[in-house]
């Protein structure tokens, strides 16, 4: 099949899972805490307000800087207000946009240290998990990002993990090594941000499903019952559609 017509069945896929099921929209607001989810390309970016902070977790794909900032001025985000820019790893469809923030709004960019070589233009290693994968990646091949370097790297475990506090927001961001070196995992609450450890399903977001690029499928599922043993979490995160009940998690461990 000639690339012309894997993008423009690629696009066409995007297109349906993208649809009006990921919307842009706020997914928690209580008293002391707001997330508002930003959806561009399929692509979730997290704005988390709490304690007088906001943090912005994951940058979505290069190029899409402007639909980002238009979608928090839409939702009362000022992104200049922004505290900080935490990335849950460093492939291109989460860390397209950071250098943008980094330099037009000086938000501090937190990350794990083994994304760094990724971020600087080293070998983003993928494992496709199905044929649509496949054709996923076939589509992007070739997309890279401004390279960076990050203001705050946190080291891979047995490395403690970091408190949000000293941003100034409850909640800690664990070392989550599997779908890269580097991932991390940031929990706060009773909200885990899990970047593309899991994603949600394309006929139904909050549905759990394996990602489409994850290199070994044991560890992945590892690295999942891991995270189910943190005690409050209610609602995943993923960097891909959802949220993800807990409970529904535990049921996609079982299949």
């Amino acid at each position: 099949m000639k690339k012309s017509a894997v993008l423009a069945l690629a696009a066409a896929l995007s297109a349906t899972a993208c649809g009006f099921r990921v919307p842009s929209e706020p997914i928690a607001t209580q008293p002391d805490l707001r997330i508002v989810r930003l959806n561009v390309a399929s692509a979730n970016v997290y704005i988390v307000e709490q304690a007088g902070t906001r943090l912005m977790i994951d940058a979505g794909n290069p190029g899409d800087e402007a639909e980002y900032e238009r979608l928090m001025r839409e939702h009362d985000i000022a992104p200049e207000s922004i505290d900080a820019l935490l990335l849950t790893h460093g492939h291109a469809d989460h860390a397209g946009t950071a250098r943008y923030f980094q330099d037009t709004y000086g938000m501090e960019v937190i990350g794990g240290a083994g994304d760094q070589e990724m971020i600087h233009g080293g070998d983003a290693k993928i494992c496709p998990t199905s044929f649509l994968a496949r054709v996923i990646g076939w589509s992007r091949s070739g997309i890279t990002i401004p390279p960076f370097d990050l203001d705050m790297a946190l080291e891979p475990r047995p490395a403690p993990p970091l408190s949000l506090q000293e941003i100034g927001m409850p909640g800690v961001v664990w070392p989550w090594p599997g779908h890269t070196d580097g991932s991390v995992v940031t929990v706060i609450g009773e909200h885990a941000f899990v970047g593309d450890l899991i994603r949600g399903g394309i006929l139904d977001p909050t549905e759990p499903n394996t990602h489409f690029f994850m290199c070994d499928l044991e560890e992945n599922r590892e690295r999942i019952r891991e995270l189910l043993t943190l005690p409050g979490i209610t609602t995943w995160h993923p960097g891909h559609f959802g949220p993800l009940a807990v409970d529904d998690v535990r049921a996609y461990l079982e299949d």
